[in-house]
């Protein structure tokens, strides 16, 4: 407890210093307390403060360094799978355009080969129909031309006839050589008398005319994955005579209306004529069947049709038109 001290009236002490007992001794007062213990100087809160925002600073750095790593990483990803999820709609996109592609390929391909074949169909039916026409004309100008000929040959038989011929002696005399009467021959004529005195010259030799008009149902001997068919041509034989006609393609039933006539000189050993019809091909050609003829046998002076079956491995037949002309 602090206690006052009052000096009394009279002196410092306000009476006697005598009367009065001496003070006891007091201790000095103690100084108030600091109402600042306890609290940090103002210095080093700033330099706490600005440790704790650099510190915090260099947190928040490195934790949008970390995020922004975060972000990069997490953006390539994305960009990685996005650019494969691209490639892999591209290349399915692709194989669906190529299985696409590949299918209207394959139908232009069944539509071609469809068109091709109906094509040649229609190409084959042509060329029947225009061989058919051919032919029938051929036929029509070849009897116009077997009329005018038979006409001239009547007449060159009917002068020679009529022509006196100068008889040899030892030499019996023979009737002539008659002529057939052919209602098909507007200038066919009744046999002529026979020339008094008139003796007609063995018959050695002559001429052989003949025409080649037409093949039906040869028989194919080609292969090919094209469908093709075979390319015939007919060969003549006569002795040492060859003849050939042109090769018509992809035809079993030809038609020959251009060089297809051919005159053939007959010697005294010649007796069969030889038609050979073949295939031609690039190395050697095939057999498509042959046929021969006595043409000693057939009535002189008078054109005969024939249509004749194909032998020796061959099948169909060969339409021709022969003409014996003997000497």
């Amino acid at each position: 407890m602090i206690q006052l001290y009052h000096p009394g009236p009279g002196g410092h002490g306000g009476g006697s210093q005598s009367s009065r007992a001496p003070a006891p001794f007091q201790p000095p007062p103690l100084s108030p307390p600091s109402l600042l213990d306890g609290f940090p100087e103002p210095e080093r809160v700033e330099r706490r403060k600005a440790q704790y925002l650099q510190s915090l600073e260099e947190q928040v750095r490195q934790h949008v360094n970390t995020v922004t790593q975060k972000h990069k990483a997490n953006l390539e990803f994305l960009r990685s799978r996005n650019d494969q999820a691209k490639r892999n709609a591209i290349a399915t996109v692709d194989q669906a355009l190529l299985k696409t592609e590949m299918e209207l390929d394959r139908r232009h391909d069944e539509q071609l080969l469809s068109l091709q074949q109906a094509a040649m169909r229609m190409k084959f039916d042509l060329a029947k129909e225009a061989g058919q026409l051919t032919l029938e004309y051929h036929s029509r100008q070849t009897k116009e031309k077997l009329n005018y000929l038979d006409y001239e040959l009547h007449m060159r038989y009917f002068e020679a006839a009529h022509a006196e011929q100068p008889r040899h002696p030892g030499l019996t005399s023979q009737p002539p050589l008659s002529l057939t009467l052919q209602a098909s021959r507007p200038y066919a004529r009744l046999p002529l008398p026979e020339a008094p005195g008139s003796v007609p010259p063995a018959l050695t030799g002559g001429t052989l005319f003949l025409v080649i008009h037409a093949g039906h149902n040869l028989m194919n001997s080609d292969t090919g994955l094209l469908g093709d068919v075979s390319d015939p041509y007919v060969v003549v034989r006569l002795g040492q005579q060859e003849h050939t006609t042109p090769v018509i393609n992809n035809d079993l039933n030809p038609v020959w209306s251009d060089s297809n006539q051919f005159t053939l000189a007959v010697s005294s050993g010649d007796k069969l004529l030889d038609l050979e019809v073949m295939n031609s091909n690039v190395f050697r050609s095939d057999g498509l069947g042959r046929t021969s003829l006595d043409f000693r046998a057939l009535p002189p002076g008078i054109w005969h049709r024939r249509r004749e079956l194909l032998k020796d491995g061959g099948q169909g037949e060969l339409e021709y038109d022969v003409h014996w002309a003997p000497r």
